[in-house]
C-alpha cells in the first residue's frame, strides 16, 4: 500500500502508473517464468530421455521425432477451446487445472513401453498442457499496457533457456541413477520432472490473482490506473482496427501472416531443444553427463543475453524489425555451426549465438498481436496463433528426425531450421513497415525507466 488507505492519494497518474507496474512485474513475471520452466521442461526432457530410451525401447529416429512431434498435434485442436474458458472462469482456476493434468501425464510417460505408446502419452501431454501459454499471454493482457508488455514477456520467456540449462545438466544426472526404485534412468527422467507441476498446481490456485482488483499488493488507486488504461487503450485499437468478431479470427489476413512468422520461430525452438543433445553427443564421445553440461552452455548463454538484448531492441522502436535482424543472426549461426562441425569449440559457440538471438526473439514476436487484437478476439486470436504456429514444434522433431536417419547425422537438420528462421526474417522485415505493429520507441524507454526494469 502506498500509505494510509484513508488519506488522500496526492501522486499523479504517472507515480502511480510506474508504481502499479513494478509491483506486478515483479509480483508475477517470475512466478509465471517459473510455471514455463516446469512446463518447457517436460516439453523438452524427452530429448534426454531419448539418449537411452530408444534403444531400450526399439524405437527408430524417425517414430521418436513423430512421437515428439506429435504432441503439438494434440496442443493444436485444444488449445483455442482451453483459452476461451480461461477467459470464462480466471487464470487461477483453469491454468492450476492445466498443470495438473499435464503433470500427472508427463510422470506416467515414464511407463510407456513402445513406440505407440510413447506417441499416445506426448499426444495427450500436449492435450493436457494446451492453452497454458497463450492464456499466460492473455493473463498478462490484463495487467500490462502495450508499452509495458515486451519487459513482462522477456521475464517471463527468459524461463525458456534457463529450463534447457537447468533441465540439461538435471537429466544428464538422473540418466546415471538407472536402477533407483527399480527404473531405468530414461524413466526417472520424466518421473522426477514431473512431479513438479502438480505441487505448483496447488500455489498457482491459491496465491495467483485473477484480475488487478484481486491483488491485495496493490491498493485501489493502482487498480483503477491499470484497469483505465487498459480500457483506453482497447477502445483505441477497436477505433483503429475495428472489433474482431471471434469467427472472423480465423480468417484474419494479419494473423496467419503472424503465424507464418512465429512457425520459423517454432520450428528452430523445438527442433533445436528436442536434438541438441543428440547433435552435441555426435560430436565427440561425451558420457551422458558430460553431454548435458554443454548442452546447457547454449542456453545459459541465452539466458544471459535475453533481457539485454531485449532492451536494446526496445530502444530502436520497431519491434519487427528487430525480429528480423535476431532470426537473421540465429540463420547465420546455425550454417556456421555445421560448417565448422569438425571442431566442437567452434560449433558449441556457434550454437550459443544463433540460441541466444532465436530465444530473444520470443518476447518480441508476442508483443505484436496484442497490437491489432482486443478482448475475446485476442483470447482465440493468441490461442490460435500459438496453436497453429506450434505445428512447428511437430515439424521440426520429426524433420530433424528424418534427416538423422537419412544423412546418418542430425546436425544437418540446422541448414533447414535456417532457412525457416530466414524465411520468418523475411516476414518481419516486411512488417517492419506497417504502422499496425509498431510502438514508438520513447514511449518503450519511458515504460522501460518508470517500471524499474533494466
Amino acid at each position: 500500500m502506498s500509505g494510509n488507505a484513508s488519506a488522500p492519494d496526492t501522486r499523479t497518474p504517472q507515480e502511480v502508473g510506474a508504481s502499479a507496474m513494478k509491483k506486478a512485474i515483479w509480483r508475477l513475471g517470475p512466478f509465471l517464468g517459473l510455471l514455463y520452466l516446469v512446463a518447457y521442461m517436460d516439453r523438452n526432457n524427452a530429448g534426454f530421455a531419448k539418449l537411452e530410451m530408444t534403444a531400450a525401447l526399439q524405437i527408430t529416429e524417425a517414430a521418436f521425432g513423430f512421437a515428439a512431434g506429435i504432441f503439438f498435434i494434440g496442443y493444436l485442436l485444444f488449445e483455442v477451446p482451453s483459452n476461451l474458458l480461461l477467459e470464462r472462469f480466471g487464470a487461477r482456476r483453469w491454468i492450476a487445472r492445466i498443470m495438473v493434468s499435464w503433470g500427472l501425464v508427463a510422470a506416467l510417460t515414464a511407463f510407456v513401453q513402445d513406440a505407440t505408446q510413447f506417441a499416445i502419452a506426448r499426444f495427450v501431454l500436449g492435450i493436457a498442457e494446451a492453452g497454458f501459454f497463450p492464456g499466460v499471454l492473455l493473463y498478462l493482457t490484463l495487467w500490462f499496457p502495450r508499452q509495458y508488455r515486451t519487459q513482462v514477456l522477456a521475464v517471463f520467456v527468459l524461463s525458456n533457456p534457463i529450463a534447457n540449462a537447468v533441465a540439461a545438466p538435471l537429466s544428464g544426472w538422473m540418466l546415471e541413477l538407472h536402477g533407483m526404485w527399480g527404473l531405468d534412468g530414461w524413466q526417472l527422467v520424466f518421473l522426477l520432472q514431473g512431479l513438479p507441476a502438480v505441487l505448483l498446481a496447488f500455489v498457482v490456485f491459491f496465491w495467483l490473482p485473477d484480475r488487478p482488483q484481486d491483488a491485495r499488493w496493490l491498493d485501489p488507486t493502482e487498480q483503477r490506473w491499470i484497469n483505465d488504461t487498459l480500457a483506453a487503450e482497447t477502445a483505441a485499437t477497436e477505433q483503429k482496427h475495428g472489433r474482431l468478431r471471434l469467427r472472423e479470427v480465423f480468417s484474419n489476413g494479419r494473423l496467419w501472416t503472424l503465424i507464418v512468422l512465429f512457425f520459423g520461430v517454432v520450428f528452430g525452438a523445438y527442433g533445436l531443444g528436442m536434438w541438441l543433445p543428440t547433435i552435441v553427443k555426435s560430436m565427440g564421445d561425451f558420457s551422458n553427463s558430460t553431454t548435458g553440461w554443454l548442452v546447457a552452455l547454449p542456453n545459459l548463454c541465452a539466458a544471459l543475453v535475453m533481457l539485454p538484448w531485449e532492451r536494446a531492441a526496445r530502444k530502436q522502436g520497431n519491434i519487427p524489425l528487430q525480429i528480423g535482424i535476431t532470426l537473421t543472426i540465429t540463420a547465420l549461426s546455425l550454417i556456421a555451426a555445421v560448417a565448422a562441425q569438425g571442431t566442437p569449440i567452434l560449433a558449441l559457440a556457434a550454437l550459443c549465438v544463433g540460441m541466444s538471438a532465436l530465444f530473444s526473439t520470443t518476447p518480441l514476436f508476442w508483443s505484436l498481436p496484442p497490437m491489432v487484437l482486443t478482448g475475446t478476439a485476442a483470447a482465440a486470436g493468441l490461442a490460435f496463433i500459438n496453436s497453429v504456429g506450434n505445428l512447428a514444434g511437430f515439424a521440426g522433431p520429426y524433420a530433424i528426425g528424418w534427416i538423422s536417419e537419412t544423412t546418418g547425422s542430425a546436425i544437418w537438420g540446422l541448414l533447414l531450421i535456417a532457412g525457416l528462421t530466414l524465411l520468418g526474417a523475411t516476414i518481419a522485415f516486411g512488417l517492419s513497415r506497417r504502422a499496425d505493429f509498431t510502438v514508438p520507441a520513447e514511449a518503450l524507454l519511458a515504460a522501460d525507466a518508470k517500471s524499474g526494469v533494466r
